[in-house]
Order: structure tokens, then C-alpha cells, then sequence
């Protein structure tokens, strides 16, 4: 039920005000910087809008609910590509939409990182946003307000924010480690994994291709190990060792989702010290065919 969730007791009202409007479609953009919490709020807000038990709330128990949390039902649609949609499969979303429900009177769309999507994605996901068929529910997930304004316009804004280290139960190490990421934490909570013994940054790239292989959160928190390994000593390195592991980085990978939590976490952990903040505008970067030895070593040797 909606009194049971952790947190974000605005939101939570927001969800019970919305939900006694019975509305026969909508557009939401939940917002925030967790999205695996952004995640866990619209599948909540899924069940309440397609509970067969509650009405203006969700049970948890019934087949729907299950279903729902299983990502199982067949009127919820999740559209993730970490690329950033393209615009085939935001016009294949609309069919989807003009269709008929296939078990009740609502269909539930997600959407995860739409700032990723490109112009032409955006337009189309516009047009359809405009102009909802009934019984299309789309709810936008994204770790900022950095879209297309036409798009925010159209759109319930949701600000979901991160639980603290005292509503996920851990110390504020941990929290700060996994920067307040409550998936990870609850995760890591069934590990036993010692946060603080020491993993070496030049073994970045044995971590990060263990990650990629298995997506197993233990790869990530030495790849997240090995980068504060890195800057707790960079003043002490040397510049070929600067550049070895930035090469390290691009030798283990060419995944640009990786490259960017390898930045978002350095960006996170240095609190912007020095200048980074404005040097990080190369986050966005990220998005463009650049050089990656190239960024990793401006980025290393301006640390």
C-alpha cells in the first residue's frame, strides 16, 4: 500500500491526490537523482493506477500488483535503451498505445532516460504525449530536468529524492559509497563485502570487465574502489601512471553507460573541488563521438 513505501512522503501523497482523480490518461516525468528509486516509484504508482483490489491505492497482493512488480504485466511496457531511444521505437511505443488493453481499461508506458533521446525521438514523443489515446499512462524517468521543455510542459513533474542513510538502515559510509543508491545498498546488504580493504587502481580494468561480463555488484564496487584508490593518490602518481589508467579504463571497455558512471562517480565523490564542476560539462560529452583515451587523460591529469 501506498503508507507502506519508504520515503518521500510527498510523492506519496501526490500518488493518493492523483489516484482519486481517476483519470483516463496522463503524462508524468518523475525526476530525481536514483533512478533505480525512480524506477521502484512508477511501478508503484503502476500498481495503484491498475490494482483490481484497492481503488486509490495498490494492495501489493493481488495477481496485477505481483505481476507488476515482476515487470510480468502485460499492459505495462518498459522502454529502456541506454543509447537513448530511437524514433521506430518511440512510433512502435504510439502503436502500442492506439492498441487495445490486453487485461483492463489502462496501459502503463515507462520510460527510462529520455534526455538520452535524440531530437527526432523527442518529437515523436512529443506528438504522442500531446494527445494520449485513453488509457495510456506514460510515465518519464529521468536523473534530471535537462529534456526538451515542450516535453517537461506536457508533463506531472515527480521529484522522487534519494532515502537517506537512516531510512536504508546502513552507516553513512556506505551510503556515501554508494551514493545513496538504494539499490546497490540493498544489494550490498546481502553481500559480505568489506567496503573499506583496499583494491589497487591499477586493477581498474579487471574490475570493469568483470562488470561487464556479469553486471554482479561486487565487479562494480571495485571498480568504485579502484577510482578512489586513484584519488586518494593522485597527487603522489606520476603522469605516465596518470595516463595508464586512463588507458586501463579504455582498454577494458567501450561501453559509454560505464564510461559515464566511471565520471558520475568521480564527479560525486571529489564535491566538485577545483574547478571539476565546470570541467565536468565533459559529462555531456559523453554523447558525442570524442576521443575516449583522449577525455580519460585530460580528465586524470586535471584531477
Amino acid at each position: 500500500m501506498i503508507r507502506d513505501i519508504i520515503s518521500n512522503e510527498e510523492v506519496k501523497e501526490f500518488f493518493r491526490n492523483e489516484l482519486k482523480l481517476k483519470k483516463d490518461s496522463g503524462t508524468y516525468l518523475f525526476y530525481g537523482s536514483d533512478m533505480s528509486l525512480l524506477m521502484e516509484f512508477a511501478l508503484h504508482f503502476a500498481k495503484g493506477l491498475c490494482c483490481e483490489t484497492l481503488e486509490g491505492d495498490f494492495c501489493g497482493e493481488c495477481n496485477i500488483c505481483k505481476r507488476i512488480d515482476k515487470m510480468l504485466y502485460s499492459d505495462l511496457e518498459i522502454l529502456d535503451n541506454p543509447d537513448g531511444l530511437k524514433v521506430d521505437e518511440i512510433r512502435e511505443l504510439a502503436y502500442k498505445s492506439s492498441s487495445s488493453s490486453y487485461e483492463g481499461n489502462r496501459k502503463i508506458f515507462i520510460i527510462k532516460d529520455i534526455s538520452k533521446m535524440k531530437k527526432e525521438a523527442s518529437n515523436a514523443l512529443l506528438k504522442l504525449i500531446e494527445e494520449p489515446n485513453k488509457g495510456s499512462f506514460f510515465i518519464l524517468l529521468n536523473t534530471n530536468l535537462n529534456i526538451l521543455p515542450t516535453i517537461k510542459s506536457r508533463s506531472i513533474l515527480v521529484k522522487v529524492k534519494k532515502r537517506t542513510a537512516e531510512e536504508l538502515e546502513v552507516d553513512n559510509y556506505t551510503y556515501t559509497f554508494f551514493r545513496g543508491n538504494s539499490e546497490d545498498i540493498e544489494k550490498y546488504k546481502l553481500l559480505d563485502i568489506d567496503l573499506e580493504s583496499g583494491y589497487s587502481y591499477q586493477e581498474i580494468g579487471k574490475a570493469i570487465k568483470g562488470y561487464e561480463e556479469t553486471k554482479e555488484l561486487e565487479y562494480k564496487i571495485n571498480i568504485y574502489k579502484a577510482l578512489r584508490d586513484f584519488i586518494n593518490n593522485r597527487e603522489y602518481l606520476k603522469l605516465h601512471e596518470k595516463i595508464f589508467f586512463a588507458e586501463e579504463i579504455v582498454r577494458a571497455t567501450s561501453d559509454r553507460n560505464i564510461y559515464r558512471e566511471i565520471v558520475s562517480y568521480i564527479v560525486d565523490i571529489m564535491g566538485y573541488l577545483n574547478g571539476l564542476e565546470e570541467r565536468l560539462t565533459m559529462k555531456s560529452m559523453l554523447r558525442f563521438p570524442i576521443n575516449m583515451k583522449v577525455f580519460f587523460i585530460n580528465l586524470f591529469l586535471e584531477l
